[in-house]
């Protein structure tokens, strides 16, 4: 029996030969773009690697056992928006390279280096030494923050304890064991420890999820409570940090600055252009902005590729599937109820 995958994502669909390769003789892949491509294509489709899935399509969905979708966490967190009975997963893998571009962040906040770099090529000797200049910061024996304490924030925090800095930690339930091998920071604190996050905190990284709870977590009150000369640096979601609230942060000099890789808005395509929100961020200059890009590395993509490839070869061979979110709920104008 032929088994058929689609892929619905056009960052994903350049590895459409990488999947077929991996899959083997028992699987066909299909890589396409559009909803009429998509219309036509799915009643036949056993699996679909895809963001969203449009509603206009779930009624053909009919074969549909599978939906991939090739990050942490999901866009559409409604099992109604998805077909009944289809399991929904999702793909971490991205850990080691979010948590070199946090410590690349830091490290670039607090030594200067391109400031001094862009100065030295214009014949001046800033910062020099040699010379008397102004001195620089260390991330050494700094206080680091960190929002969320699963695989990202506990990647992060090896790599800032082998730096020498100080790291302090919330997550949803700090009781419970962390993975085999993973740091346990100075201080894991539940949710409501988040004061003491924010007033010690020298950087402060966001790596929670996104959810009713977390939504516009830090808001004016919560920047007011930051050490002025503390840096923000955000690779979970945009809308954790209030729009305006952080904005105003940023251009007010209330915190010294942020290394944002998520944002508000996004372009359809690589050929679009759009800054990541309607507020200038990209003009601060204490915001290093940078277009969501940090966990974007080859060896994450081979990674999460496998991940997916043993997930669908489980669906072959009728075994559970891994990171299974929920299943799904649609049923017409009359959703079920989601599996537990």
């Amino acid at each position: 029996m032929i088994r058929t995958l689609l892929v619905y994502d056009p960052q994903w669909a350049a590895y459409a030969d990488r999947f077929a390769a991996l899959l083997g003789a028992s699987w066909s892949v299909r890589a396409g773009a559009g909803r009429e491509w998509l219309r036509r294509e799915i009643p036949s489709a056993d699996a679909i690697l895809a963001l969203r899935l449009p509603e206009e399509v779930l009624d053909a969905a009919v074969r549909l056992k599978l939906f991939l979708f090739p990050g942490a966490g999901l866009l559409d967190t409604d099992p109604a928006r998805y077909p009944a009975g289809c399991a929904v997963s999702n793909v971490y893998e991205h850990a080691a390279a979010v948590a070199e571009y946090v410590l690349a962040a830091m490290l670039l906040h607090a030594t200067g280096i391109v400031r001094y770099a862009e100065t030295f090529r214009a014949g001046r000797w800033d910062g020099s030494g040699r010379l008397g200049g102004a001195t620089h910061g260390e991330i050494h024996g700094r206080t680091l923050g960190i929002l969320g304490y699963g695989s990202i924030g506990q990647a992060v925090a090896a790599r800032a304890r082998a730096f020498g800095m100080r790291v302090l930690a919330i997550c949803e339930d700090p009781d419970l064991p962390l993975p085999d091998g993973a740091l346990r920071p100075e201080w894991l604190g539940s949710p409501a420890g988040l004061p003491r996050l924010l007033a010690e905190g020298d950087f402060l990284v966001i790596a929670c999820p996104l959810t009713p709870q977390t939504r516009g977590l830090l808001g004016p009150r919560e920047f007011a409570r930051m050490k002025p000369s503390a840096f923000l640096i955000n690779v979970a979601r945009a809308e954790i940090a209030g729009e305006r609230a952080l904005f105003e942060a940023l251009r007010d000099g209330r915190i010294a600055g942020a290394a944002l890789d998520v944002w508000y808005r996004y372009p359809d395509s690589l050929d679009d252009s759009l800054h990541g929100s309607a507020l200038p961020f990209h003009e601060l200059p204490n915001v290093l902005a940078t277009p969501h890009m940090a966990g974007w590395t080859a060896e994450m993509v081979e990674r999460r590729i496998r991940k997916m490839v043993e997930n669908l070869k489980r669906l072959e061979r009728g075994e559970a599937l891994e990171r299974v979110v929920f299943t799904g709920a649609w049923a017409g104008r009359h959703p079920v109820e989601a599996a537990p």
